[in-house]
């Protein structure tokens, strides 16, 4: 995607704009981790691991699991553009691509950030255009590859903005809330499955990453939208 002078200035002043609004918004909510060991031994330290969660989360993600330097993947979209100068202030470390456009090298890289960088990723397995809490099959194939653990990962809060014109219904916490993050276990994909099995894997990374959203929101008396 070729972008004026103009436009990479406004995007990336935008991105700037927006991890300066975050830090100061998410500074006056209280985290709680209802996992503490997961969080600590499978995204903070080694092997590495690859987060999953779905996208109506993805702005709180982005600042919280940013100082990790997870490596994710954006859409080559503008839209993508704008969220990946977002995602790298907060410390990730954005690829480009998607299932309909560049999925294939941007898959390519995080398989090497994966086995000879030692680095975690992160996906949002129903992004980016949904459907909403259904996952794609094509991110499960960086777990397959790699043998890298899938961790369920999700959050809510006490007090929450949705952003009911968004596809994803995408949620906010609003200032000095609780925010309450939960882990699901490890997730193995056998790098041997057939298309079959690895839709099978679909399935069930799907309702663990459902049934997880489920209780952080029951936790926090969130209905889900």
């Amino acid at each position: 995607m070729a972008l004026s002078r103009a436009k990479r200035f406004k995007i990336a002043l935008a991105g700037s704009l927006a991890y300066g609004l975050c830090k100061l918004w998410f500074s006056t909510c209280r985290i709680r981790i209802l996992q503490p060991d997961h969080h600590q031994k499978y995204l903070t330290g080694l092997p590495p691991a690859i987060g999953a969660t779905w996208h109506r989360g993805a702005i709180f993600f982005c600042y919280f699991y940013g100082p990790l330097h997870p490596m994710v993947m954006f859409s080559q979209s503008e839209d993508g553009e704008y969220l990946a100068r977002f995602a790298q202030k907060c410390g990730m470390i954005p690829v480009r691509g998607s299932s309909s456009r560049g999925g294939g090298q941007a898959l390519r890289r995080m398989v090497q950030f994966l086995r000879q960088e030692k680095g975690h990723c992160s996906t949002v397995l129903d992004g980016p255009q949904g459907p909403r809490f259904k996952a794609k099959k094509g991110l499960l194939l960086l777990a397959k590859l790699t043998g890298a653990p899938l961790i369920p990962t999700m959050w809510s809060a006490s007090r929450v903005i949705t952003l009911e014109s968004t596809w994803d219904k995408t949620i906010i916490p609003r200032p000095f809330s609780e925010i309450v993050v939960g882990y699901g276990q490890p997730y193995y994909i056998p790098r041997d499955c057939s298309d079959d099995q690895l839709d099978e894997c679909r399935l069930e990374v799907e309702e663990l990453l459902n049934n997880l959203m489920r209780e952080v929101d029951r936790l926090c008396g969130y209905r889900t939208r």
